[in-house]
C-alpha cells in the first residue's frame, strides 16, 4: 500500500554540487565582464581626453612665435576627474607643409600600461 519514494541523501548532495558547479562559473564570467568594463571604460576616458586637448588647442590656436617642436605633458594624478591617465600635447609648427602645424595628443593610462593617441592638422 505504501508506494512512495523518496530522495536520498546522496542524490540531494549531488544536486547541490551542480547548482554550487554552475554558479561559480557565473561568478566567473562576472568578474571577466567587470573587468573588462573597467577597461573600456578607461580607454573612453583616454579618448575623450585627447579629444578634449585638441579642441583646446583648436579654440586656442597655435602660438605664431612657435618655431620647434613644443611638448607638454600632464602627469598621472594631475587632470581633473582622470587619476590614472597622463596626457602629452605635441605641438610639431609648419609640418607637414610652411603654415600647417601637426598637433598629437597621447593619452597613457595604469603606469604606461596603455595608450592611445589623436592626431589633427591645423593652419593659423
Amino acid at each position: 500500500l505504501n508506494n512512495q519514494q523518496g530522495l536520498s541523501l546522496l542524490e540531494v548532495l549531488m544536486a547541490l554540487v551542480v547548482v554550487f558547479l554552475a554558479l561559480l562559473g557565473f561568478a566567473g564570467y562576472s568578474v571577466v565582464a567587470q573587468t573588462g568594463m573597467t577597461a573600456s571604460a578607461k580607454m573612453t576616458r583616454a579618448v575623450t581626453l585627447a579629444q578634449e586637448k585638441l579642441e583646446d588647442v583648436r579654440r586656442d590656436g597655435v602660438p605664431n612665435s612657435l618655431t620647434n617642436t613644443w611638448i607638454h605633458t600632464e602627469p598621472y594624478g594631475s587632470i581633473a576627474g582622470a587619476n590614472h591617465h597622463q596626457r602629452t600635447l605635441t605641438i610639431q609648427p609648419h609640418t607637414p607643409i610652411p603654415g600647417l602645424h601637426t598637433v598629437t595628443v597621447e593619452v597613457r593610462w595604469d603606469q604606461d600600461a596603455h595608450t592611445t593617441s589623436l592626431k589633427t592638422y591645423l593652419n593659423n
